[in-house]
């Protein structure tokens, strides 16, 4: 794992968390280039996905929130302005979130899911298990129609096809049993922002109970899943509109 920061000048911290199979840099980079102008932006290279370590698998999600967490701590003493979590990413975001030595002013969960796996009381189905959805998504890197149709968006840009099985089995072994923690939203101003294309977001609002968790949630009209980030200044003001605070639940266009 490695940390690369950008408009250090800037006072308002921003740490970007990118999703499963892709890099920092295939999600972010356009991003950065914008953002550095105003904010000092801190990208993380998770295992698995970085160019720089290739030889390095992801292991788990609370894993890597546990090494990003440490950095944190270690570098910004806990304390960080804001946190976008890209997919997978608004997972980790949220394990970090739990860490009662990291403080946060704004946490965004772009395009958060909330699929639970079974949890089996044997070790043998887990890895089968496993083993077929990291096949199902090497299948799906050298068919990115099939990709894109899931996802709502064509981001074939975005995707890293160099990922490893075993990360890809490291991270979808590790998703059993492991439960969503919502609680998470309630330490910090929280979003949870989705594109309309996106299929199954309903479901994430009808499974999050408003009157237990404290987010707001905003549905981009005409976009898929992470779609944003092909609108880097679009993104910028998504973000600072986060970061000064909004009260209602709305849809953008």
């Amino acid at each position: 794992m490695k940390f690369f920061e950008f408009g250090k000048e800037n006072k308002t911290t921003l740490l970007l968390l990118h999703g499963a199979d892709t890099t920092w840099q295939l999600s972010f980079m356009p991003f950065i280039e914008v953002a550095e102008k105003k904010c000092h932006v801190i990208a993380v290279a998770e295992d698995g996905f970085n160019t720089d370590e290739p030889y390095v698998d992801a292991t788990s999600v609370t894993a890597e929130a546990q090494k990003i967490t440490e950095w944190l701590v270690e570098h910004f003493d806990g304390k960080i302005d804001i946190i976008l979590g890209e997919s997978l990413g608004g997972m980790i975001m949220t394990e970090i979130l739990l860490d009662p030595r990291i403080k946060v002013h704004t946490a965004i969960a772009d395009g958060f899911t909330i699929l639970e796996y079974p949890d089996f009381r044997h070790d043998l189905p887990k890895r089968l298990v496993a083993g077929f959805l990291a096949d199902v998504e090497l299948f799906a890197f050298r068919h990115m129609g099939l990709f894109n149709k899931i996802l709502g968006e064509d981001i074939d840009a975005m995707i890293y096809k160099q990922a490893s099985k075993t990360t890809l089995y490291n991270l979808e072994y590790s998703m059993m049993p492991y439960r969503y923690k919502y609680e998470a939203f309630n330490l910090s101003d929280s979003y949870i922002w989705h594109g309309e294309k996106e299929p199954g977001f309903k479901q994430v609002l009808k499974k999050m109970d408003h009157s237990r968790y404290r987010f707001k949630h905003k549905v981009f009209l005409n976009r898929g899943h992470g779609s944003l980030l092909l609108e880097p200044e679009r993104l910028l003001k998504e973000i600072a509109l986060a970061y000064r605070g909004y009260d209602k639940n709305y849809r953008a266009k």
